[in-house]
């Protein structure tokens, strides 16, 4: 290496610790919410390079406040050793204003585990225990041959022999068999936890304590000793950092504690300890507050070297830690009920760079002050108000509101708005500023905008009253409990949004001009991750179309899982018609008569990708990797209706012999399917978009030089609307992916000489400023404003029928869900020209024949960033010649997706 290169390269590592760095402070700058999910972060760097933990050291030593933390030496000492080294700095530690941290659970085993009762007759050994744990709860020393306090006789004299001798046993007495109430919780919770075999001690506190002391725990299980250290440890730190409105300290603590584990090697304390807390956190199922960061040459659990094939897919670069954590977190709730050794790793590798010159440019991480209610005298005054005010009763559920940034007080300035808080999540409906959901900051601007133009609908309306005025839902999954800051998980729904948005405005300049054309209010509806409270959120839907006749119907549902069918069914019990951009599962449309679907079935998809891999690629085999998202696999198994019947139609198409089949997890190894060995087949992902990253990433691992043929279902085109989740993927990974509105990119309708799309074009310009320089339009826009302009075209030839007389104000009575649901599917007979290609219904409202594309993306990290960098399609289905002729798309040339288009 050159003298000129080691500054170049000091300062590409530097700027990818100086990454690592802001991760670690996302991490312990604790948010507001409960639960934890902090990894154990195992640096893996070189020897003959300094301590990448010398530099983490120097972050965390901020001037004024500073996150509690405590570095450790692993070399030559064991897991005891190290625990109460850990345990004496954090407590001992000044970390600059926060309360320091109480270890009652620990110190008490530690305590126990110091008394030696091996002079002591067997016979007396409970007695001499029961003495030295009341003298260290009254923080007195053993004083042997001490003189007994001078006895007064009388009444005084019984009274101090009571106070001095019986009271503290009695109350001891009482600590330990957890009959003083409000007290004496450390002492049940040993009994109570798992370790060391608590029940052989018959609820016996002292029993159970004297199998720690010198020299009974001999004969115990070593391992479940310090199995027991660990959880008392841990335990501490959850009771320390556990929020409740009565308790000011944890309120106070605004950063999590870090252990700085440095000299990790195979065989020394630092791997076992490690390894004891991933213990503890998969067999007691409980996470905690403590973030390690460790240090070592070798990766851990099994001590393997960083070159070692066996470690491919564990250890991530640098560069790739943020995309690396987020892939952990999605996949740490099947680890951990998998009980997998290492749930809780994640193993970085430190690039051979010495980066002490760079220390003083690392900005120090600084914990934020403590809320101002965490104050002595505000908590006084906000006791005050609200017991004034309000009432002590009400102060539960509204915090659980104010976590959850649901609407509080309830308002009746105007709007639709009805909210619940479930699983720490705000779900309901609103049509106003008032209440938003999710904290997704793209998100929320566009359901800013539609709210923004409600109100102006509605000052319209006000001057134009006898032009007809609907309402639309949009339905949807909004948020997520563990999205972290700044995260854009919601790209999909974002898109959908804006198409409706698109739609809104593009009706308000309609009804402006013609008074059959309606005007449009918009209603966002969250129910949640993964829709899992659409049940309680359509019971709101459903008061809400009794006592507003204006709502005719309901537009997204996004992700075909059994939860969404049920509120596609339980829309059609209140006669509501519900138009999906983007659901494809077969056979859902079986849950309601109301249903209908302006997207090709899973059927269609599977046949477009047989003809590809059998026609143009020239293949015989396809290998299915599946995922079910952030869902336990079994659940998946019964509720994941679009994962499942994408299976079962691929394996139609292919037959048994051709089609093969997974369900992929994290560390799984793909050597099998790379190119040289699975040449005459292609791989293909069914799952779910959350998990295509990690697959990516795994595939080019396992195969580089050697990556086959790689297909996506139409799930990963959400994961490629999402900027910040592209940005870790491989390098030289060319992907073809299904989608279902191509037809709506803005390479498309630029040059379309349709009215829907010249009119589309407009509209995303104007409201949304797509399709402008470096702004492409996402797939999911165009879907979501062709099932917006199907619901209005509906209306306004129902309002166009009626011949109701100029002036008169408009009756939303005279129009209801179910004519509008039976005037769609005239609109589409034989078809209606969307912008996504033309849209017609089979009997059981399922798109017939709608066009479904194959695109090509040479590089996922540039995927949409520009014009240029928008994927090309390189086949499609079906071939229809008069819709070719109507979009003037003419057949793409089917072919091979490959690094170079």
């Amino acid at each position: 290496m050159t003298e000129e290169r080691v500054p170049e390269q000091g300062r590409r590592a530097y700027a990818e610790f100086h990454r690592l760095v802001e991760l670690i402070e996302s991490m312990v700058l604790r948010p507001a919410r409960r639960g934890w999910r902090l990894p154990l972060l195992c640096l893996v760097s070189r020897p003959g390079t300094p301590s990448p933990l010398a530099m983490l050291a120097h972050v965390f030593a901020a001037e004024e406040r500073r996150v509690p933390h405590v570095r450790l030496d692993a070399t030559g000492r064991d897991v005891r050793a190290l625990l109460h080294e850990a345990y004496t700095g954090l407590v001992a530690g000044n970390f600059g204003g926060a309360d320091r941290l109480a270890f009652r659970h620990y110190a008490l085993a530690d305590g126990l585990m110091q008394v030696d009762l091996t002079g002591v007759a067997t016979n007396r050994r409970r007695r001499e225990l029961i003495r030295q744990l009341r003298e260290r709860m009254s923080q007195r020393a053993a004083s042997d041959g001490q003189q007994a306090p001078p006895d007064p006789g009388g009444w005084l004299g019984v009274l101090l022999w009571f106070v001095l001798r019986v009271l503290p046993r009695v109350t001891f007495w009482l600590l330990t068999k957890g009959w003083l109430f409000g007290a004496g919780r450390r002492f049940r919770w040993f009994l109570r936890q798992q370790y060391l075999a608590p029940e052989l001690a018959a609820g016996d506190f002292v029993a159970f304590a004297s199998r720690l002391t010198v020299p009974s725990r001999e004969t115990e299980d070593q391992e479940q000793i310090d199995l027991l250290l660990v959880h008392a440890f841990l335990q501490d730190l959850r009771v320390e950092y556990r929020r409740r409105p009565w308790r000011l300290k944890p309120w106070r603590r605004t950063a999590c504690p870090a252990i700085l584990l440095d000299g990790l090697a195979p065989g020394n304390g630092g791997y076992a300890l490690v390894r004891l807390i991933n213990a503890v956190r998969d067999e007691t199922g409980r996470s905690d507050p403590l973030l390690v960061i460790a240090n070592g040459h070798d990766v851990p659990p099994d001590g393997l070297s960083p070159t070692d094939p066996a470690v491919a897919g564990q250890l991530v670069p640098l560069d790739g830690v943020e995309g690396a954590y987020r892939a952990w977190r999605s996949g740490l709730a099947r680890a951990r009920r998998a009980r997998e050794d290492n749930a809780w790793y994640l193993q970085v590798e430190v690039p051979a760079a010495d980066l002490t010159p760079f220390r003083n440019r690392l900005s120090r991480i600084v914990p934020p002050r403590p809320p101002w209610l965490a104050r002595p005298v505000a908590l006084v005054a906000l006791v005050a108000v609200v017991l004034t005010t309000f009432g002590v009763w009400q102060i539960p559920g509204q915090a659980q509101r104010w976590r959850a940034d649901c609407e509080w007080p309830p308002s009746d300035t105007g709007g639709l708005v009805h909210t619940a808080v479930r699983d720490g999540q705000c779900i309901g409906y609103s049509d106003h500023g008032r209440q938003f959901f999710s904290r997704d900051a793209s998100l929320l601007a566009v359901q800013r905008q539609i709210f923004d133009q409600n109100r102006e609908v509605e000052a319209a309306w006000a001057v134009r009253r006898d032009r007809p005025r609907v309402t639309l839902v949009y339905f949807g999954s909004l948020t997520k409990p563990d999205a972290l800051p700044g995260e854009e998980t919601f790209a999909g729904e974002r898109e959908e949004l804006q198409g409706m948005a698109a739609a809104q405005r593009r009706a308000y300049l309609e009804a402006n001009d013609d008074r059959a054309n309606p005007y449009l209010r918009i209603v966002v509806a969250n129910a949640g991750q993964e829709m899992r409270y659409a049940a309680d959120v359509v019971r709101m839907l459903a008061d809400l179309a009794r006592d507003e006749p204006t709502v005719l119907g309901v537009v997204g549902l996004v992700e075909s899982r059994k939860a969404v069918q049920d509120a596609i069914k339980a829309l059609g019990d209140l006669n509501l018609p519900v138009l999906a951009p983007t659901l494809s599962a077969d056979r859902i449309a079986d849950a309601s008569s109301r249903y209908l679907q302006i997207s090709a079935p899973n059927i269609d998809e599977a046949t477009l990708v047989h003809d590809h891999v059998t026609e143009v690629l020239k293949k015989k085999r396809i290998f299915n990797f599946y995922t079910y998202g952030n869902v336990d696999p079994d659940v998946g198994a019964r509720e994941d209706l679009y994962v499942n019947t994408l299976r079962d139609g691929l394996r139609s198409r292919f037959g048994g012999d051709a089609y093969q089949e997974t369900y992929w997890r994290q560390g799984v190894d793909l050597t099998p399917v790379c190119a040289d060995r699975f040449g005459d087949g292609v791989v293909f992902f069914g799952g779910r978009y959350t998990e295509f990253g990690a697959f990516a990433a795994r595939l080019a691992e396992n195969c580089s030089g050697r990556v086959p043929l790689l297909i996506g279902d139409d799930s990963v085109n959400r994961y490629l609307a999402n900027t910040a989740a592209r940005r870790p993927a491989p390098d030289n990974l060319p992907l073809a992916y299904v989608v279902k509105g191509e037809l709506a990119y803005c390479h498309r309708i630029i040059s379309a000489t349709d009215i829907e799309r010249k009119l589309f074009l407009t509209d995303v310009r104007t409201v949304l400023s797509l399709c402008q320089s470096n702004s492409p339009i996402g797939e999911r826009v165009g879907l979501a404003y062709d099932a917006t302009r199907l619901h209005l075209r509906a209306v306004r030839t129902i309002a166009g029928n009626l011949s109701a007389p100029a002036g008169r104000e408009w009756n939303p009575r005279e129009v209801t869900p179910t004519t509008v649901y039976v005037t769609i599917r005239d609109v589409a007979d034989p078809a209606y020209r969307g912008v996504t290609g033309l849209i017609r219904f089979d009997a059981n409202g399922i798109a017939v024949g709608k066009r479904l594309a194959l695109l090509c993306v040479p590089d996922i990290r540039r995927a949409f960033d520009s014009p240029s960098d928008v994927p090309r399609e390189i086949d499609r289905h079906p071939i229809d010649p008069a819709e070719n002729k109507l979009y003037g798309t003419p057949p793409p040339d089917r072919r091979a997706c490959t690094s170079q288009g």
